[in-house]
């Protein structure tokens, strides 16, 4: 079974130290208008990456999801064909009795 992507550990210890780095950013920015500036450009550049993540992660889903469908739809075609073809035998090409 192959490894998930994110399991509920990891998100949880993401959320906690999204809120630590937080507060922690929010007291030094009180602190010093230098380092808000600065820290103004490094939020903007997390918060897209944290969307390209979640794209990602979205992208894997679909994909899976995709490959399901394609295998279900195989699996249908195939029998479709199969019936069809004896459909076809039965009624026209056996002898008649």
């Amino acid at each position: 079974m192959p490894r998930p992507i994110l399991t509920d550990e990891m998100i949880e210890e993401a959320k906690h130290n999204k809120r630590r780095l937080e507060q922690n950013l929010k007291m030094e920015m009180e602190n010093d208008e230098a380092l808000a500036k600065k820290y103004e450009k490094i939020e903007k550049d997390l918060s897209k990456q944290t969307v390209y993540k979640s794209r990602r992660i979205e992208n894997a889903k679909q994909v899976k999801r995709s490959k399901s469908i394609n295998k279900w739809l195989m699996i249908v075609v195939f029998i479709v064909i199969i019936l069809l073809g004896i459909f076809i035998w039965y009624y026209f090409l056996s002898p008649p009795a």
